[in-house]
């Protein structure tokens, strides 16, 4: 495996795609600022092998997936899995931190999209920001995007208190099973077409322990769609429990 990583540095790089060892990749990439620490997992939806794993500073277990965005082109959903990459290429910048990757793929039916996708984690220990890139080569037709709060890939070690979802932001309050913690991740989002903000109502997403937003729009060959997504996450150890919503969603708007 590390024939495929270039090491340098500040950066390590990847420069092929390899989905038989795309686990055991995204687990050498795993990266953190001191509090959160995540693991080089794809933000979209991947059918394949991968270690969709997000910790904080003093839990040995993964807690939720913050990171998780679906594409989907009409009745095709973007999976790496399954449709063919070409051209991919991912870094790991260890001085900012945070994750790049840029590709070319083609789904069964024929649509190829050009990807650059961006993850950050930010001066803000509690606070990262997402930037999904999608420019379409030969497709024109409805492009959704669905971002999500939910469980990470492991058995769900807490139960949730409270959750709002709003216009364009949501928020999940929750419990730890075993441990004398609580939990809030807050999240806003916003969809840019060719760099003007999307206007429309987005369908609010409540399903199990999963909450999100969805937004369909259309798109055309050398238009670009550039989703934002920010996510901040705060603890009862550092602030107090009946504060952790508004402090959350706070330093939310404030990013």
């Amino acid at each position: 495996m590390n024939q495929l990583l270039q090491y340098n540095n500040w950066t390590i790089e990847q420069h092929s795609w390899a989905p038989e060892c795309e686990a055991e990749i995204q687990q050498q990439l795993t990266f953190s600022n001191g509090y959160i620490c995540q693991t080089a997992h794809f933000e979209e939806y991947y059918s394949g092998a991968q270690r969709l794993c997000t910790f904080i500073d003093g839990i040995e277990h993964p807690i939720l997936n913050i990171s998780s965005i679906s594409i989907r082109l009409h009745d095709e959903r973007l999976d790496l899995a399954t449709w063919q990459v070409h051209d991919f290429y991912r870094c790991l910048h260890k001085n900012q931190p945070a994750l790049e990757r840029h590709f070319t793929v083609t789904s069964p039916k024929g649509a190829t999209l050009q990807v650059k996708t961006k993850r950050s984690l930010l001066p803000i220990k509690e606070a990262m920001l997402i930037e999904y890139e999608i420019t379409s080569l030969n497709y024109a037709g409805p492009i959704s995007f669905l971002a999500m709060l939910g469980p990470s890939e492991d058995k769900v070690d807490w139960y949730p208190l409270m959750n709002h979802i709003g216009q364009d932001y949501c928020w999940l309050w929750l419990q730890m099973h075993e441990l004398r913690l609580q939990l809030c991740c807050a999240m806003s989002w916003k969809v840019l077409y060719n760099n003007v903000p999307l206007v429309q109502r987005p369908i609010k997403i409540e399903k199990q322990h999963t909450i999100g937003h969805s937004l369909i729009t259309t798109i055309k060959p050398g238009d670009t769609c550039l989703l934002q997504k920010r996510v901040v996450i705060m603890d009862s150890r550092t602030h107090d429990k009946d504060q952790l919503i508004n402090n959350a969603t706070e330093c939310l708007i404030n990013l």
